[in-house]
């Protein structure tokens, strides 16, 4: 074709263009990346068409559901996707001539696999989890068409499975041909902006003595980013970049998740250091300010040697609380000077292509994919879905509408997206306010693109404009469902050979039902959900106690990795709703913080004080038995509660009986107490003096 000749002659001048934009220019990388979208999406539904079939506007729209700038996560949904459509499909093609004349029991046998393959869905990780995802929504928009004449099952699956292939792998295509966005060097420009952020943020904690309910901005920012990291990792699986690429990308995750605990106690021992009578002494200022340079990566600067424990301080610290906080102090500084060094190497060995990196120095113990599961709330969220399918498939039986089984798989499409967010009735009010912009964009399909278009040609350059703004917003956290919104209402327009015979009326109720689909999924979530945050943070604060107490009992068994792991992904969740209520809510992120920092010490005292001698090790284990009880009576009681006077007593008890062999090995142990004491008693230290000094 000439158009066809004429591309491949001006392609190498346009691409060479848009890759010097692209690295000159960061904030049109999402245009560049809606371009890529828009041409396979042309792609698609040029292919579609040719082969005549019936909804070719299906793999148009799936290029824009599987599409993301990395290429891993474009391969990674684009294989689940086919199998998750495959199993819906399949299931479709069972159920319908089965159940087909018996209207509501087919109904409710939809609602089930909905809600149950969506409730499997938000168990798994992304990207495993998109296969019930999609096969929790594929069933119903499969089969609810079919109803009327069941027959014909199998050719709209076939018909459905052929439109999503053909999506995918022109999705995938140009993702790996067009200026492949590959996710290691993503990975690594992530993991060197957040070292950025987080060396501003130590700064900002050690240098002011701000206090981690004040400081909240930037940790629940460092939070989100690894919490996103996690995504990315999983993503790397799907390309060939290696084993030892994957093993890097783990080991600097592990660590960036260490460091938030690590710095957030060691801010409580500066701050407490500066509010004691003795003050904080210049040799610890000096070696703060030296390993705070270093972190900065000033001018330089170099890494502070290694500290040892003060002399003289072991036997001072069962009287002298100043002695314990300028000890744990320089062990903290001495972690994080590990921890920072390996942060630096990983990253760099990320950027270069993941080789074998020299010796790390920080040991970590590897937490997985280890994630906090409310049950009950996920199995609500997923009963909101199914039921929403239900009573949506009911009403539409019930009032005898013809073409109503589309609207109601999209309603079914709709919850099943609002469920998988955080927060669903505050998505579910937007997508109200977005389904209007959903039925404008079917409005101008319907009236302008599809009746100027008289080729393919002017089909694609009147789809370009919309296209181009709804790909630019899916690559935006905070958009990217209502750009799938807009993307996935293509896939309600006729077809080409019903385009002639289409009525204003049809066209304008079809859009109104459509957009009524969208709204009745909100609403019901929202009077299927009456409970807010509030609540979340609620349970989470009791699961926070319940584990605690689980992690704190001297002689109950835990898995370190899984409970840390699932205490970070507990604190992630918990903040940023803290923050974006109101101040009054401080109070509230300070306890988290604390519960976060009891548990983590808790769980590292008990590793360190394995093969203690049994006399000293008892005043340790009565301690944590302690605080194991306090945290088990504030999820009796279903609100945190002062600790008792007496935990005081004992953990300055288990200074004394570690104190008597303190050495080095025992560090981590004393400022592990150390931690506990300020995480749970901020303001009742004991108040003594004698200065000492770190060397």
């Amino acid at each position: 074709m000439p158009s066809s000749s004429l591309l491949s002659r001006s392609a190498p001048f346009t691409l060479g263009a848009l890759a010097t934009i692209r690295g000159e220019y960061p904030e049109l990388r999402p245009w560049i990346h809606s371009l890529k979208v828009f041409g396979a999406a042309m792609l698609a539904l040029y292919a579609a068409l040719a082969l005549g079939l019936p909804r070719p506007y299906w793999a148009m729209a799936t290029v824009y559901l599987v599409s993301s700038p990395q290429a891993g996560a474009t391969y990674a949904k684009g294989t689940f996707r086919i199998a998750g459509t495959l199993l819906g499909a399949i299931c479709a093609v069972a159920l319908v001539p089965w159940l087909v004349d018996e209207p509501v029991r087919l109904m409710a046998a939809i609602a089930c696999w909905t809600g149950t393959l969506l409730y499997l869905s938000l168990l798994e990780p992304a990207p495993r989890n998109y296969i019930c995802l999609l096969a929790a929504y594929t069933l119903p928009i499969v089969a609810l068409p079919t109803v009327a004449a069941p027959a014909t099952v199998f050719d709209v699956a076939l018909a459905r499975i052929e439109e999503i292939v053909i999506g995918i792998v022109c999705a995938s295509v140009v993702s790996a041909v067009v200026f492949p966005v590959r996710t290691r060097p993503a990975l690594a420009a992530r993991a060197s902006a957040w070292l950025a952020h987080a060396s501003r943020w130590i700064s900002g904690m050690l240098a002011t003595g701000a206090s981690p309910a004040r400081r909240h901005d930037s940790f629940s920012l460092l939070a989100a980013d690894i919490l996103a990291m996690q995504t990315q990792i999983a993503q790397l699986t799907y390309e060939s970049d290696g084993t030892q690429t994957l093993r890097s990308a783990r080991a600097l995750h592990q660590r960036m998740a260490a460091m938030l605990p690590l710095v957030l106690a060691l801010a409580d021992a500066a701050s407490a250091l500066r509010r004691h009578p003795a003050g904080l002494p210049d040799a610890v200022a000096q070696r703060m300010r030296a390993a705070l340079a270093w972190i900065a990566g000033e001018e330089g600067a170099r890494r502070p040697v290694p500290s040892w424990f003060p002399p003289g301080a072991a036997q001072a610290a069962p009287a002298d609380w100043h002695a314990r906080l300028v000890a744990t102090t320089c062990t903290y500084l001495d972690e994080l000077a590990d921890l920072w060094h390996d942060c630096r190497l990983l990253q760099a060995n990320l950027r270069q292509g993941g080789r074998e990196p020299a010796a790390l120095r920080y040991r970590v113990e590897a937490a997985g994919q280890a994630r906090h599961h409310d049950h009950a709330q996920l199995l609500f969220r997923a009963a909101t879905a199914g039921s929403a399918a239900f009573v949506a498939g009911v009403l539409w039986m019930l009032s005898g509408w013809v073409d109503g089984a589309v609207p109601v798989g999209l309603a079914a499409l709709a919850s099943c997206f609002i469920a998988t967010t955080e927060e669903p009735r505050l998505v579910a009010g937007r997508v109200i306010a977005w389904s209007v912009a959903c039925a404008l964009l079917s409005w101008y399909y319907q009236f302008v693109v599809l009746v100027l278009a008289h080729d393919f040609g002017s089909l694609a350059a009147l789809l370009f404009g919309p296209c181009l703004v709804i790909g630019a917003m899916t690559t935006q956290p905070r958009f990217a469902l209502f750009g799938v919104l807009l993307a996935v209402t293509a896939a309600a327009f006729p077809g080409p050979q019903h385009l002639n015979a289409a009525s204003f009326a049809g066209i304008f109720n079809s859009s109104l039902a459509s957009m009524g689909a969208l709204a009745f999924a909100a609403l019901w979530a929202v009077l299927m959900q009456p409970f807010g945050q509030q609540l979340v943070a609620y349970r989470l604060a009791r699961a926070n106690w319940e584990e605690i107490a689980l992690a704190a009992h001297p002689r109950a068994p835990v898995n370190s990795a899984r409970l840390r792991g699932r205490m970070l992904d507990r604190l992630l969740r918990q903040w940023p709703p803290l923050m974006r209520r109101n101040s009054a809510n401080a109070g509230q992120a300070g306890s988290a913080v604390a519960d976060f920092l009891v548990e983590s010490a808790a769980l590292g005292l008990r590793r360190a004080c394995t093969g203690l001698p049994a006399p000293r090790r008892r005043a340790v284990e009565r301690m944590l038995a302690e605080v194991a009880r306090h945290y088990r009576q504030c999820s009796r009681a279903g609100h945190a509660r002062t600790p008792p006077p007496e935990l005081a007593v004992q953990i300055d008890e288990a200074f004394v009986a570690l104190s008597a062999t303190a050495h080095g090995s025992l560090r981590p142990a004393l400022a592990a107490l150390a931690t506990i004491r300020l995480a749970l008693f901020p303001h009742h230290a004991p108040i003594d003096g004698g200065p000492n000094a770190c060397h």
